[in-house]
């Protein structure tokens, strides 16, 4: 059986590459730059 610090740091790693995906995610396919229309306005 692991050690309750080997399964905590398992647990840890696995957090940590997860965290953010879907945001990442959406910038690799939509790219974080603002629009023309959300910069400078509806004219």
């Amino acid at each position: 059986m692991a050690s309750k610090t080997k399964k905590l740091e398992f647990i840890r790693e696995r957090k940590k590459s997860t965290s953010g995906k879907k945001r990442k995610a959406g910038i690799r396919t939509k790219g974080s730059t603002k629009s023309k229309k959300e910069l400078f306005g509806d004219k």
